[in-house]
């Protein structure tokens, strides 16, 4: 009896300038090697991982996400707001593919095939129960974030990530320095505390660009790392924009972390202090804009990002679904997970 598979793709993904080539070569692939019958779901701007709640029932073995981080949420949420047991296959077609890098499914190499890598994940790979962030009701499988750092994240369009891929990334971090910090108000279940950063990242892995943000960051342990980033030199966001860019891991960066399980992040309507640099920074960035502040900005919110997307604004009340997904990852993950933990 074939099995039923539902693929959910993305038709813009950065990499998906000829769709039906690797859409039929996925299709192909599942039906003759794996006995499936596929049903296919394109995604729009306007998605959400409830569109995708009809599509998930008994009757369905697999689900494979074909884009970037923002589709692979998507169907991670569905799967977990259904409490399915249904494995999640990834084939990573964006810029960052923050998840399959840190399941051992997508590498940046100029000889490697990340869609016959994938596709071997797929088809022989074995399941891995995963943590999701759940951040104002929207789920998260890498990274939640707030600050001018986090925005760098959302800022790069579609054409930049095309040509410029993580470079992108790494140029819009850079441009960060303009950007004075946030005072930010935050309390988990140990504690309350106000704090003055440019970025305050909530992450579910340990690699995300920017070399390891958390070394004790699992997948899969039950707990979510904060991470706040406050770089007052300009040697400080080149070493992260190179670290977005890929071209530099180790090192230390400026940042600490604390391990959570829950958390809500507010802004402070209050001005933030600034380095010598960043009162530069806000200067030039006056004078460019012809806008003339003397003083930096009261923020009463700022953006929110999920996994790489705007998501509304602060407050975020944030929470860790523990194991809340299946992932298909390459065979003998979790043994080097084990050795190198």
């Amino acid at each position: 009896m074939p099995k039923l598979a539902l693929l959910v793709y993305n038709p813009a993904a950065r990499t998906a300038a000829e769709p039906d080539m690797w859409l039929g070569t996925i299709i192909h692939r599942l039906c003759e090697q794996s006995d499936y019958v596929v049903t296919v779901f394109p995604t729009t701007t306007g998605t959400t991982h409830k569109d995708l709640l009809p599509l998930i029932n008994d009757h369905t073995d697999l689900v494979v996400a074909a884009g970037g981080d923002g589709t692979v949420r998507f169907v991670l949420g569905a799967l977990a707001e259904a409490k399915s047991s249904v494995p999640a296959g990834i084939v990573p077609l964006g810029t960052g593919n923050q998840l399959a890098r840190n399941l051992g499914i997508f590498e940046e190499n100029l000889l490697g095939d990340p869609l016959e890598d994938a596709l071997q994940t797929i088809l022989h790979g074995s399941p891995v129960r995963i943590d999701l962030g759940v951040m104002n009701g929207e789920y998260f499988a890498v990274a939640a974030g707030a600050g001018p750092l986090s925005d760098a994240v959302v800022i790069p369009g579609r054409e930049d990530k095309t040509n410029w891929k993580m470079l992108a990334y790494a140029s819009s971090m850079i441009q960060t320095f303009a950007m004075p910090p946030v005072v930010f108000k935050i309390a988990t279940e140990n504690e309350s505390f106000k704090i003055a950063a440019s970025g305050v990242f909530i992450t579910n892995v340990s690699e995300m660009g920017m070399g390891t943000l958390a070394q004790t960051a699992q997948l899969n342990d039950g707990i979510l790392d904060l991470c706040i980033l406050n770089p007052t030199e300009f040697a400080h966001y080149l070493e992260l924009g190179f670290r977005f860019a890929g071209g530099f891991i180790g090192g230390k960066a400026p940042y600490y972390t604390r391990q959570v399980k829950s958390l809500t992040i507010e802004c402070m309507p209050v001005r933030s202090p600034l380095s010598a640099l960043q009162w530069l920074g806000f200067k030039m960035r006056n004078l460019i804009s012809g806008e003339f502040h003397s003083l930096p900005p009261r923020h009463k919110e700022v953006m929110a990002m999920v996994d790489g997307d705007a998501c509304g604004t602060t407050p975020m009340v944030i929470t860790v679904a523990p194991q809340a997904v299946a992932v298909l990852a390459p065979s003998g993950f979790l043994a080097a997970k084990k050795t190198t933990g």
